[in-house]
């Protein structure tokens, strides 16, 4: 028995009903902030004593155009407005488990008055969903930069697993990866693709990287497949901290994702916390490591460009190969005398011997910072090309 596919014109009847919906919404602004900025400052004087009343209804208001102008321009919504309005509220004092309230209470007035604009253009159920999925993005958005900031306490911890439908136990991991140019995904469709697998994630999008909090099942085999996930990505490089079991340490988990992340590259795109301490160090201070590369590989400065980077690939042929002149010859397709030779050239002009352990050490810092350096190069350059 043939299945018949959806009509194309449903989906498109759907999306101009969405975009309408929209614009509605935005023409009501103004009279949906006031039903959400009365209700917050009567059920929670706290906002009464320490925000002025037009500030709050600017934020209010600033909310709800995110929420609901790009919907009206069919595009994505734009979830950066719920970072700032947190952090202004911790500035102020405001108790996090505060801000999410006066978030329920917004999300509340903002769902009636989808019901109620929708019913009067006779909009299909499936459709108001849409649009009340797009408002409940943003509180998310504001947990998850509540736990990369380090703002989440005690009495809010079960209500923000409950809201990221995350467990609220860990163990946890954090991703970072890097964004190929503001406001592109790093890891499109990851949520999904990770939920496959059993792994349940909340993601946020930053100017730099995106970040994901992940829940693992258990922390050694389901790492190793999110790792597997995450290298059958889009090329991104990745970060990602150790297993950690407590929401709260998430900004801790986010400074060594970060670091992870540093140390990551072409031939190494995922790094883990801990599995490669010295990516880790070779990234752990991009302002100061450079400089301690350039001082071990300074001899290689007289070569070419094209000596150079063979005698460092065939190094790091060499260290991935454990050793073995002959698995590296057949990795680069060349005779394990060939591999023999480069090395001893790269010896010559760094003056370190790879007999020496303190000298072969130092060297493969050197490599790993020289890597970490040319791919973020290589990463910027194309940044730049895209945005002309």
């Amino acid at each position: 028995m043939e299945i018949a596919s959806p009509r194309p014109e449903h989906g498109e009847q759907k999306m101009a009903e969405l975009t309408m919906l929209a614009a509605l919404m935005l023409d009501r602004a103004e009279q949906i902030t006031d039903t959400v900025v009365d209700p917050v400052y009567q059920q929670f004087p706290v906002y009464a004593g320490m925000v002025r009343r037009e500030s709050l209804r600017e934020s209010v208001h600033d909310h709800v155009v995110s929420a609901f102008d790009p919907m009206a321009r069919s595009q994505k919504a734009d979830l950066r407005a719920a970072g700032p309005t947190g952090r202004t509220g911790a500035a102020d004092g405001i108790p996090l488990t505060v801000v999410m309230d006066g978030y329920r209470v917004a999300f509340r007035a903002v769902w009636s008055a989808i019901v109620e604009t929708a019913r009067g253009m006779g909009m299909s159920a499936d459709t108001c969903l849409d649009a009340a999925t797009r408002s409940e993005e943003q509180r998310r958005a504001a947990v998850v930069q509540a736990l990369l900031e380090g703002r989440l306490g005690d009495t809010n911890l079960w209500e923000a697993a409950e809201l990221l439908r995350l467990p609220a136990s860990g163990p946890f991991v954090v991703i970072a990866a890097r964004v190929p140019e503001v406001g592109r995904h790093a890891l499109p469709h990851i949520e999904q693709g990770l939920g496959v697998l059993g792994i349940d994630s909340a993601w946020r999008l930053m100017h730099d990287v995106e970040i994901g909090v992940a829940a693992l099942p258990g922390p050694s085999a389901q790492l190793d497949r999110l790792v597997t996930a995450l290298h059958a990505g889009e090329g991104a490089r990745v970060g990602v901290s150790p297993p950690y079991d407590d929401l709260r340490s998430t900004s801790l988990a986010l400074r060594l994702a970060r670091i992870a992340l540093h140390g990551a590259a072409e031939r190494r795109r995922v790094v883990v916390f801990g599995s490669d301490p010295l990516s880790a160090v070779a990234g752990s201070a991009p302002d100061i490591m450079p400089r301690v590369a350039r001082g071990i590989l300074a001899g290689l400065d007289q070569l070419t460009v094209q000596d150079r980077t063979l005698l460092l690939a065939t190094f790091g042929a060499w260290l991935d190969a454990d050793g073995s002149a002959g698995e590296a010859g057949r990795r680069l397709f060349v005779h394990p005398n060939t591999v023999r030779n480069r090395l001893r050239r790269l010896e010559k002009q760094t003056g370190r011997s790879l007999s020496n352990p303190r000298a072969i050490a130092e060297l493969i810092l050197a490599y790993e910072i020289d890597c970490g350096t040319r791919a973020a190069v290589v990463e910027a350059a194309g940044t730049a090309g895209t945005a002309r």
